[in-house]
């Protein structure tokens, strides 16, 4: 009866081996439902790229561009450095957003800007080149609408405002300051 025992030890002994190295495999190993998985590692990077957004008749609506752009699954944002957005206006007037980090989220509905961001509207025959300076714009596509709960500085023509918090509405071509609003406001000449 030992002698059977003792050629049954090295089988169970390796099978309690291969049960704990696959044990120890799925223990580390991520996937859904693993803690792993949920943590915020980006599975794709892009470098030094342009992405052009087109509206429903073909024509470009928005730029895209960044030096670098990380697209995180966990929660399905982006992350891009020094990106570039540009809306494409049909009159004339385009606007440009800049910054040194931006977050990009909700399928590209909602973008978060950070860092030396600027927004510059280029001067049409209508209206004059318009500036803004912030650290900080958090930007909603579908709606045309740009918005900072921070300092910015806006120059508009030879105009220069200053405050805390604005709001940018593309569509209707204002801008709203919040509050402590100071500046010097030079009237356009009457033709």
């Amino acid at each position: 009866m030992m002698s059977r025992f003792t050629h049954l030890l090295p089988l169970a002994l390796m099978l309690f081996l291969a049960a704990l190295t696959l044990w120890l495999q799925y223990s580390v190993q991520e996937g859904p439902g693993r803690p792993g998985a949920r943590r915020h590692d980006p599975d794709a990077i892009v470098e030094n790229f342009t992405v052009r957004r087109l509206s429903d008749t073909g024509k470009p609506q928005y730029t895209f561009s960044a030096r670098k752009m990380m697209h995180f699954l966990d929660d399905d944002s982006s992350e891009a450095l020094y990106p570039s957005i540009v809306h494409l206006a049909d009159t004339g007037g385009s606007i440009t957003a800049t910054a040194s980090r931006g977050v990009i989220a909700r399928n590209g509905e909602e973008a978060f800007l950070y860092g030396n961001v600027l927004i510059v509207r280029e001067s049409t025959p209508e209206h004059e080149e318009f500036r803004a300076h912030t650290e900080f714009l958090h930007m909603l596509s579908e709606k045309h609408i740009a918005q900072t709960d921070r300092q910015v500085t806006i120059t508009h023509g030879r105009s220069i405002l200053a405050g805390i918090g604005m709001v940018v509405n593309d569509d209707k071509q204002e801008f709203t300051l919040q509050s402590q609003v100071k500046g010097t406001y030079d009237a356009p000449k009457r033709k």
